[in-house]
């Protein structure tokens, strides 16, 4: 198979970490099994691994939001005939405008700009129903990274429910090149970068933790970025002051470090399109949390300490609950989340886009 891979979107987090591994399997795929040559697209300047594929650098006119789909349109079809290509797989709904002339493959992550409006600009919800609404138009195959996310995609859009489909979870693998550290040395770890993971009900359930006696760890929050100021505020003003610490995006070397030493991964996310902290905490052997969300669940597959509930009360039960996994505990945790391979992920995508008509 010649394939095009449209990566333009894929420079920062989890969408970037998606890309360079599944393109890293594939070229492992390749050497053994495989007999594809891909040609993957990135914005001019980008350092996203692309591993021994081709790439082919694409100069994105500004504004970028208007411009990335115009060059994509110009660029797809000229190397979809230069490169004599048998598919293309979009890596997020952002493409061509107009039909590339072979079966496209179209990734759904989420649907949270349509579920949960309010966490998005009046601006982003509109470029997204733009970009992801001609997308699901031209898609010849659609390939979900959860049953969630797909089961969303065809209560909002009915119609694309005669578009053939594939649900192509995420590998977790990667975590095995991380540092070699001593688990559950350091802090526990959650997440600020988006409303959606709730920092703020993460530092409520800990200073109601300390007001009942309970035994939670110390607490890291990753990714505060703009939020920084007011999350240390409310640190202080709930006296977890030397409790709770707040960590900027980390450089990823830094990142892989928090992570594999964590004592617990806290993640209640309210709406995930995957969730994947939650497999690569369980495949170190780690204890995580999560919320009563169906992406969350359905990775999890019962491997997670459960909120009963979003609040307080319930994310500080579920974390004690979760410090007192047993080793077996954690060792099946992680047998369920070496089934998470990007090798898998890699041949079901391919599979996938041979469903195209």
């Amino acid at each position: 198979m010649r394939l095009i891979v449209d990566a333009l979107a894929a420079d920062f987090g989890g969408i970037r970490t998606y890309v360079e591994n599944l393109l890293a399997a594939w070229d492992d795929e390749h050497r053994d099994t495989l007999d594809d040559e891909l040609l993957v697209l990135v914005r001019e300047g980008s350092d996203l691994a692309t591993g021994r594929h081709a790439r082919h650098e694409v100069r994105i006119p500004r504004p970028a939001p208007v411009g990335r789909p115009w060059r994509q349109s110009v660029v797809t079809r000229q190397l979809v005939r230069d490169f004599r290509a048998d598919a293309v797989l979009a890596t997020m709904p952002s493409i061509s405008l107009v039909r590339v002339g072979v079966p496209l493959g179209v990734v759904i992550h989420d649907l949270r700009h349509e579920l949960r409006p309010e966490q998005f600009s009046r601006p982003r919800r509109l470029l997204r129903k733009v970009a992801y609404d001609r997308a699901y138009a031209l898609a010849d195959v659609i390939i979900s990274v959860s049953q969630r996310s797909l089961d969303d995609l065809h209560k909002l859009h009915p119609s694309l429910q005669q578009t053939p489909a594939r649900v192509v979870h995420h590998g977790a693998d990667h975590v095995l090149s991380w540092p070699d550290v001593p688990a559950r040395s350091g802090p526990a770890i959650t997440f600020a970068h988006h409303t959606n993971k709730n920092p703020d009900l993460v530092l409520d359930a800990w200073a109601y933790g300390v007001r009942q006696g309970l035994d939670l760890p110390s607490l890291q929050i990753l990714g505060t970025g703009d939020q920084r100021n007011a999350l240390n505020s409310r640190v202080a003003e709930l006296g977890l002051t030397g409790l709770v610490t707040l960590a900027p995006y980390l450089p990823e070397p830094e990142f892989r470090e928090a992570m594999a030493s964590a004592s617990m991964i806290v993640f209640p996310s309210d709406f995930e399109g995957f969730g994947l902290p939650i497999v690569e905490g369980m495949r170190l052997g780690i204890p995580v949390v999560i919320g009563p969300e169906p992406a969350s669940l359905e990775v999890a597959e019962g491997h997670a300490s459960v909120m009963s509930s979003f609040s307080a009360p319930g994310l500080a039960d579920a974390v004690v609950r979760a410090s007192r996994f047993d080793e077996a505990h954690r060792e099946a945790a992680r047998q369920h989340a070496a089934e998470f391979t990007w090798a898998r992920a890699t041949q079901q995508t391919r599979a996938a886009l041979t469903l195209a008509p």
